[in-house]
């Protein structure tokens, strides 16, 4: 999300603005000469302006903000096309800067989204490229942050995170070198702040973050305390690499007010200081400059302050900013004695700041900056759930990158085209404006189209690794992208089929498989052609209302698979030997009987005559138990003060603070398997859902299935929602994964860095969820694991609510100007989505939590393909049952990545992924044996990096700051030849491997 210069809620209709592009001006310049080279592994100082410790310097830091995808797509924002939505081009940014910095050695400029600047790169001649490689050795031009995009904070899993990093950090060190490397993050436009995210920045070697978007109660309390810059320690069971020094800007990333000096964006006056000339108006801008730096100075600890002078795709025209930069720096310093106006950069401003003695930070201990609201009528906590399909498809596409990552280290260099642009998708779908749903419809659809290309072409990379473990003769993999509406193309035509899973976990995986096909007697044959059993069950009600479905599959063939093995697959030839008869609809359930439904470790009854759940017996203890289905009433508005705002993309406001029930009598369809029993609920028309359990497994299954919400009728936008309710004593407390990672302790009404003025009691609860969520007391706990990121909270004991799907009338006027009203096939959007329950004694709940969440979030890739082979043939040719790991990992250790990194080199990490204390054996450090780790490599050297990958551990030198808090920490050290993981740690080695 972005924000105009001149409004922060009602930003002007940018097709109304007339724009005319500046002609191009050929500049003769002279390259300045490069700084050395690095010496003995250190890079020399980036030159900085000049401090004066005697003064107030004002550090202007001029950048320009480039959505990678908003209002347009990225190509577009690019390019400059599609002006209807907005006019920027970001090549032309790129390009006039450049000119810019190369007319006067003071100026400086950061910038920051990488996928923007490989885009510039690959279409540069080499005097360009040389002319910026310059312009970064000597700091000024320097490249912040690093990551492929600017992410969301609140909704991304870390893999991804660290992903996209680590692909925008590789790019720039490969590109301009290791004295190109990031040392700030900057993170100042996210919707809030996560833990997990600093934590991440902490361990990749930044010296500090700077952040623009927090609570408008805690900035304010924050500017009266002095307390704008901290040290953040997000994570205790890291140590001292987990301490990150974090800003906040005064004024978000914008220029105050009077001093935006885009030729296109603004309409502040530039400064005119010709006195022969009528408006004349140096003094009053400089006084009107000095009373902002004042301003800023009382809100900040030291003699320092950043002021951004830039904005959303500002620069265009860049000498409009850098003429009156150079201006108001002349004057300023020249008027004001005790004022030092300089051309600075983040890291520039950072070490000015060490260079101060005697300042004592204050601390932030593992809290985070959630919910975001910017006035207390505006949470930011609709992102959290909005475009639901979109976060799916993320998070199925981030589930595969995981998996062709670990198949290039079979292939090496053998389609590294396909692996890339899978990688590249993924890392722009994290986006801040991609994964929250907060980008206008044409560009969500241009995000799924990209994801879909990148997963469409990653088939190839399937292919070519099984053909390489099991010959060449090993047919085509193709994917069945639309098993959410139970259709598979493969499985639908084909008379004889196998079905391939790959397992990226660490150990074995037993799971049930799901295929959708026709009513028909199947057989299905594992290795060692060994019969497997299996049943089948009749698809959703909802499945054949949906609108766009073409497939006439009416059942799923279920069956488990069974010890898949750890990096590793196993394949099951399916032959459907005749059709049956047409099946007879289930019947309707229409006695008042309670219903049960048992796998010999749970119950779970049903009420007859309501059809809601109304308790769980486990282990021979009963637990009353609801869950239904409400929804919010969005709140209707125009959005011309607090009090009038809207729900929209980004902010969730409820009408009312009460949900209302869409249904308390559901009708019930009941299948009792050997393998699974399920209860069919439908709710209503547009709302049904399957509670479900497998054979001797304890979880509970919730699939669901929203939409079309209906809105047209009562002009009333909904915001849908689930609730569980349990007798769980949870005292107003809940707990949130922060990025599927650590949990975050929330209490209802309850803010630990300030008194929080309750103004929005639903809203102002609602957490991200990436993953989890919890309550629990002194006996049990109750989690619930989500298939996609979506927002929840407990607002009364022993509950637990999440938002499922959105569907408004109003826009919420923060730029995206049009409501979150999602179409397809001619109606409202439909959402299918997951939720598993686990109800567990509190000392078995972590285990259970660890394992389950991981099991969800990189489950095993399912790929398929025709054949003409019996099963007996099939087995006999191919013997597909192969691991990457010599043994399963410890179920507490993970590889987190393994992929191809250059000739003869992979890169690992490695995580445990308990916290400290949280589980009595698994919370243990644990040795891994690095080279014994793998069948088809031989380890011959390995060397510790950093989390992104792009510093060795060993040469990371990180600033140092006094903390007001003496509590000694330290980082435990890695034997040389074991590799001890603590809890919470990742750690990542570069391989130097040769295959056996």
């Amino acid at each position: 999300m972005a924000i105009h210069m001149w409004s922060f809620d009602r930003p002007a209709p940018l097709s109304r603005v007339s724009w005319y592009w500046f002609e191009a001006v050929l500049i003769i310049v002279v390259l300045f000469s490069p700084c050395t080279s690095p010496v003995n592994g250190q890079c020399i100082e980036k030159i900085c302006n000049d401090v004066d410790p005697n003064k107030l310097n004002v550090h202007l830091i001029a950048h320009t903000h480039d959505d990678v995808g908003w209002l347009k797509t990225i190509d577009q924002y690019y390019y400059g096309s599609n002006k209807v939505h907005a006019p920027f081009g970001v090549q032309y940014i790129l390009d006039s800067v450049i000119s810019e910095l190369l007319k006067n050695k003071n100026r400086r400029f950061v910038f920051v989204e990488t996928a923007f600047l490989w885009r510039w790169w690959e279409e540069q001649d080499e005097w360009n490229r040389n002319t910026l490689k310059s312009l970064i050795k000597e700091g000024r031009m320097q490249l912040l942050h690093g990551g492929w995009v600017m992410s969301d904070e609140a909704l991304p899993h870390y893999s991804a995170l660290i992903d996209q990093m680590t692909l925008g950090l590789k790019f720039l060190n490969d590109t301009f070198g290791e004295c190109a490397r990031p040392r700030v993050a900057w993170q100042i436009d996210p919707f809030g702040h996560s833990s997990e995210v600093a934590a991440e920045f902490a361990q990749m070697g930044f010296d500090g973050l700077i952040v623009g978007r927090i609570d408008h109660e805690d900035i304010a309390v924050r500017k009266s305390e002095k307390k704008m810059e901290m040290l953040w320690r997000p994570d205790v069971n890291i140590g001292k690499d987990g301490e990150l020094f974090t800003s906040i800007l005064y004024n978000l990333y914008v220029a105050p007010e009077g001093f935006c000096f885009d030729a296109y964006m603004c309409n502040d006056d530039p400064i005119s200081d010709n006195p022969k000339l009528h408006g004349y108006n140096v003094n009053a801008k400089v006084e009107n400059f000095v009373n902002h730096v004042l301003k800023y100075a009382a809100a900040y600890k030291t003699n320092n302050i950043m002021m951004p002078m830039g904005g959303d795709f500002t620069y265009s025209v860049a000498s409009a900013w850098f003429r009156n930069m150079d201006k108001l720096i002349k004057y300023v310093n020249t008027m004001k004695p005790d004022i030092n106006v300089l051309y600075s950069t983040p890291e520039c401003y950072l070490r000015a700041l060490q260079n101060i003695e005697n300042v004592t930070w204050p601390l932030k201990d593992i809290d985070d900056f959630f919910p975001y609201a910017h006035d207390e009528h505006s949470y930011w906590t609709g992102y959290y759930t909005s475009r639901s399909n979109l976060k799916f498809m993320i998070s199925k596409a981030n589930n595969l990158l995981q998996v062709i990552k670990q198949f290039s280290s079979v292939l090496t260099q053998e389609h590294e085209e396909q692996v890339q642009k899978l990688s590249m998708v993924v890392a722009q779908s994290q986006h801040h404006d991609s994964i929250t749903g907060t980008e206008k419809q044409h560009v969500t659809d241009d995000y799924a189209l990209y994801l879909d290309e990148g997963i469409t072409d990653s088939q190839k990379v399937v292919t070519a690794t099984y053909r390489k473990w099991f010959g060449n003769e090993y047919p085509e993999q193709r994917y069945c992208k639309w098993l959410n509406v139970s259709d598979c193309e493969v499985s639908e035509s084909s008379s004889r089929f196998v079905v391939t899973l790959y397992n990226p976990l660490s150990h074995n995986i037993s799971l049930p498989i799901r295929i959708p096909v026709k009513y028909a007697k199947y057989k299905i044959t594992g290795q060692n052609d060994v019969n497997i059993e299996h049943e089948l069950v009749v698809s959703p009600g909802q499945i054949f209302r949906a609108a766009g479905r073409t497939s006439n599959t009416t059942h799923e063939l279920v069956f488990f698979a069974k010890e898949v093995p750890p990096l590793g697959v196993k394949s099951y030839h399916i032959e459907k030997l005749n059709d049956l008869n047409t099946p007879p609809l289930p019947k309707p359930y229409n006695s008042s009987e309670s219903v049960t439904i048992s796998n010999g470790k749970l119950t779970v009854s049903f009420n007859g005559t309501t059809g809601l759940i109304e308790r769980i017996e486990k282990n021979g203890v009963n637990h009353t138990f609801q869950q239904n289905f409400f929804y919010y009433e969005a709140m209707k508005g125009y959005n011309y003060n607090a009090d009038n705002r809207a729900s929209g993309a980004y902010i969730f406001r409820p009408a009312k603070n009460q949900a209302t029930a869409v249904s308390n009598k559901l009708a019930l369809t009941i299948h009792k398997g050997r393998y699974v029993s399920e209860v069919h609920q439908t709710i209503s028309p547009w709302l049904s859902q399957v509670v479900r359990i497998y054979d001797q497994e304890e979880s509970i299954e919730f699939e669901w299935f929203v939409g079309p919400i209906p809105i047209s009728d009562d002009m009333v936008g909904k915001e849908v929602i689930t609730r569980y309710s349990t007798k769980i004593a949870s005292n107003g407390t809940f707990y949130t994964d922060s990025n599927g990672r650590r949990w975050m302790k929330r209490k209802l009404n309850h803010r630990s860095s300030w008194n929080l003025t309750l103004t929005e009691p639903v809203s102002s609860n609602y957490y991200p969820v990436s993953t989890s969520i919890a309550i629990r007391d002194s006996f049990y706990q109750a989690t619930i694991i989500t298939d996609r990121a979506q927002g929840g909270t407990s607002l009364e004991n022993g509950t637990i609510e999440l938002m499922l799907h959105r569907r408004l009338w109003y826009d919420d006027s923060q730029g995206v100007s049009e409501p979150l009203d999602e179409n397809q096939f001619g109606e409202g959007m439909v959402s299918r989505g997951k939720h598993i329950l686990h109800f567990n004694e509190l000392d078995k709940a972590a285990k259970v939590h660890r394992l389950s969440a991981l099991h969800t979030v990189l489950q095993p890739v399912l790929s398929f393909a025709s054949t003409s082979l019996p099963s007996n043939e099939w087995n006999a040719k191919f013997n597909t049952s192969i691991s990457l790991l010599n043994t399963s990992l410890p179920i507490n250790i993970h590889i987190l990545s393994l992929e191809h990194w250059r000739k003869n080199q992979l890169l690992l990490r490695l995580e445990h992924i308990f916290e400290k204390d949280e589980d009595r054996f698994l919370s243990l450090p644990e040795n891994v044996k690095i080279q014994s780790l793998f069948k088809h490599l031989n380890v011959v050297d390995y060397k510790e990096l950093t989390l992104g990958a792009n510093i060795a551990k060993e040469a990371l030198d990180r600033f140092t700051w006094n903390r007001n808090d003496k509590t000694q920490l330290s980082t435990p050290d890695s034997d040389s030849l074991d590799i001890l993981l603590t809890p919470m740690a990742i750690k990542t080695y570069l391989l130097t491997v040769k295959a056996h």
